[in-house]
């Protein structure tokens, strides 16, 4: 049975019988299953190799999802800022405040008046004089106050009686004259040696707490410093001129406000205008920033005028 089988041909022996078997398809044909097999082990060896791959990603994320959060402190004395240039600021000039002028004495008659109030609106009102009917105007002048006296002839105005004849008539109201009692006294002008108590330059808080010396100290250091900067364009004028060293000295007084006014340059003609317009700009800054002097006070305790002086020098290097 054994020899038989061996005996009976296959299918392929069968088709390629008495046929050229080195074509190719024999050879094919014959090897067909150990090309599959071989195709099916390398496509499941990729497939576990892909399942492997996605399993070890999502194991790694997993993981990650559970590390905690990592910071690091930075120290900002690390990080070097660069300078940024300071932008030029305009000149302001302030105006000088002008002077109220002189008030005259007008002529006014003795006549009826009648007192003329207007109503002011208020939150809270209260019973407040109305505007007299026409009736009561008749002939008299009107006022803020109320007398008698003979008929108006056409004069306006009203208030305080003057019988002056030779001021004009038919004026508004008579100015009132303040007495000499009622104005304010002028603030006292106090130097560093007599002010009770030294002005106060900004920066030199501390160092005016120790004493009258220590603020006029402070001061003056404060000044030259800032006069430096402001006249740091100076050399090139002096170049230009031919200066290698110049000396000058700047008076100016220090106002109940905090301001540097009325600056008087002495010395070099050259360096004492230039450091007038250096003082200047430095008190416009002042007051732009918030930042002015704090004033002396005189011995009754009131804000006085300081009288300073500071020496300004050049030298060529």
């Amino acid at each position: 049975m054994s020899d038989n089988n061996k005996n009976i041909k296959s299918l392929d022996e069968i088709v390629f019988e008495n046929r050229n078997k080195e074509y190719g398809a024999y050879q094919l044909r014959m090897t067909e299953k150990q090309t599959l097999l071989r195709a099916l082990l390398r496509g499941g060896f990729i497939v576990l190799l892909m399942v492997i791959g996605v399993w070890l990603s999502v194991s790694d994320l997993a993981k990650g999802d559970k590390n905690e959060d990592v910071s690091v402190d930075v120290e900002l004395s690390q990080i070097e800022i660069p300078d940024i240039p300071e932008e030029e600021e305009p000149e302001v000039v302030e105006p000088e405040p002008e002077e109220p002028e002189p008030q005259q004495n007008h002529y006014q008659e003795e006549t009826a008046q009648e007192k003329f109030v207007m109503p002011e609106p208020k939150p809270e009102p209260k019973v407040q004089e109305t505007v007299p009917p026409a009736e009561d105007l008749k002939g008299k002048d009107l006022s803020f106050e109320k007398r008698e006296g003979k008929e108006s002839t056409g004069q306006t105005g009203g208030g305080p009686v003057n019988l002056n004849p030779e001021a004009p008539k038919n004026t508004t109201q008579a100015p009132k004259n303040d007495s000499d009692n009622n104005k304010p006294a002028a603030p006292a002008t106090v130097t560093a040696r007599s002010a009770k108590i030294m002005a106060v330059y900004p920066g030199c808080e501390k160092e005016a707490a120790k004493g009258k010396d220590k603020a006029v100290e402070c001061m003056s250091k404060r000044l030259q410093n800032d006069l430096t900067d402001e006249l740091s364009d100076f050399a090139d004028i002096a170049e230009r001129d031919g200066i290698t060293s110049a000396v000058a000295k700047l008076n100016f007084q220090i106002d109940t406000q905090g301001r540097i006014v009325k600056i008087s340059p002495q010395g070099d003609a050259k360096l004492g205008p230039e450091a007038k317009k250096a003082l200047e700009r430095i008190t416009q800054k002042q007051q732009r920033r918030n930042k002015t002097i704090k004033p002396a006070e005189s011995e009754d305790g009131r804000p006085a005028v300081l009288q300073f002086n500071i020496p300004v020098r050049f030298q060529m290097q």
